[in-house]
């Protein structure tokens, strides 16, 4: 038996839209796409699933992009590791944590930072293609 990882693929994800209460802001994407590597598999294989990615004490840097809108690019932060467009599954991050995106087409940014970070999965993933290592 093969050991499965998973990551989330942050460029062409689709944010819908943005909660916020007085501690907590949630990220609801309608698609992100994730690649699912397989330990020695010859290839790994693209999915795409809803997810909510939420911060707790969380400091908003800039503004918030009109939803819907598709993300370009972003860093993902895990108190000392940053990961540039992708991060590893699953996310339930305790300490300095940050999301920073870039929207596409506008190229506008803004960055969420807070003390945790935790990613829900929504519903079942659904395959579109395998993809070469």
């Amino acid at each position: 038996m093969s050991d499965v990882s998973y990551t989330l693929q942050l460029p062409e994800a689709r944010l819908e839209s943005v909660d916020r209460d007085a501690d907590t802001i949630t990220l609801h994407f309608s698609q992100v796409q994730l690649v699912q590597e397989m330990e020695n598999a010859f290839e790994d294989s693209l999915w795409t699933q809803a997810v909510n990615l939420s911060l707790r004490d969380y400091s908003l840097n800039g503004e918030l992009p009109d939803c819907p809108c598709e993300i370009s690019s972003g860093d993902i932060t895990n108190n000392i590791y940053t990961y540039r467009n992708h991060a590893p599954l699953p996310i339930n991050w305790r300490g300095d944590v940050r999301c920073a995106l870039t929207v596409a087409g506008s190229g506008a940014t803004f960055a969420i930072s807070g003390d945790s970070m935790q990613l829900e999965q929504i519903a079942t993933p659904r395959y579109i293609r395998h993809i070469k290592k």
